[in-house]
């Protein structure tokens, strides 16, 4: 089983201007979410931690969990604040987005029988955002450790969401160097350790050694269409990308994270669990949005 530790959100989407918007798509959104939904699909139990507001939007995002087959019961309800929101703006040549940071950032510590059962634990950048998060998501990462639970990390990095390398510096090494499993995409490792101008296989070996020398003992990194990139610090392996189809990148990165840990859990090496990451970000490359459906039988293509 894995447990999710991260934020839980609406998406607002239009394909207008933001200043001249007037039309609206919700989405239910969130990493954690969208993984731990993706995980379930494909038969390995999920858990997951968050906090949502008491509104139709947090009661949205647990019935849709819960539907998937999640263990929703670990996600608090705030009576003051309400769902995070992120409004994105989907026009061509000027994607852009902005956030407004609610009920996430009051998460509570959980009781410990939530890591009853857990193989790993995945952590988002969000929790350590905020310095009370922090202190509590810091409680719960070490007392997984102590646990014997694997720490996963998704360095999901925006200077919008919050001060990217003020994180780096005070808060993320922490996490780093407890971590057994990242996935930072290229622009992830941008944020955290500054772009650099070098061929893009050259660049990926600089970030993939930055995050090993921070602690991380494996590391995939991923590039869009070039495709991923494993290291388990003896050496890298380049994984093309099977998508033969592209219709929208939107969840592919959590199909990613959720192929890889079911190809973990079902005693696969990384870079094969990799290659199941691939497959399955690859099928949901093919869809518009994140709400697609996932079974075994993709698996097998």
């Amino acid at each position: 089983m894995v447990l999710f530790v991260g934020e839980l959100l609406a998406d607002m989407i239009t394909e207008e201007i933001f200043d001249a918007a007037e039309h609206f798509e919700l989405k239910i959104g969130g990493s954690p979410g969208n993984i731990a939904r993706y995980l379930a699909q494909l038969g390995i139990p999920t858990r997951i931690l968050s906090k949502v507001g008491n509104d139709i939007i947090g009661e949205r995002i647990i019935d849709k969990l819960s539907q998937n087959g999640v263990d929703t019961k670990y996600i608090q309800i705030d009576n003051f604040f309400g769902t995070t929101l992120v409004f994105v703006q989907k026009t061509p040549g000027s994607p852009d987005f902005f956030v407004l940071r609610g009920a996430d950032r009051f998460l509570e510590l959980p009781s410990e029988d939530i890591f009853q059962g857990i193989k790993i634990l995945h952590l988002s950048c969000w929790p350590i955002s905020f310095s009370e998060t922090f202190e509590k998501t810091i409680s719960i990462v070490e007392k997984a450790i102590n646990s014997g639970i694997s720490i996963s990390f998704d360095p999901n990095c925006r200077d919008k969401i919050f001060e990217c390398g003020k994180i780096t510096k005070d808060r993320i090494n922490y996490i780093l160097k407890h971590t057994t499993y990242s996935k930072p995409s290229l622009d992830d490792a941008i944020a955290m350790f500054g772009d650099v101008d070098y061929p893009l296989e050259d660049a990926v070996r600089y970030y993939i050694g930055e995050f090993h020398k921070a602690g991380v003992k494996n590391v995939v990194l991923t590039a869009g269409k070039y495709g991923a990139y494993v290291s388990d610090g003896a050496e890298i392996v380049h994984i093309p990308s099977y998508a033969k189809i592209v219709v929208d990148a939107t969840g592919a990165g959590d199909g990613f994270w959720a192929g890889m840990y079911y190809g973990i859990l079902n005693g696969k090496d990384f870079v094969q669990s990799c290659i199941i990451g691939s497959k399955v970000a690859s099928y949901i490359l093919g869809f518009v949005g994140a709400d697609v459906e996932l079974n075994r039988d993709i698996l097998e293509d």
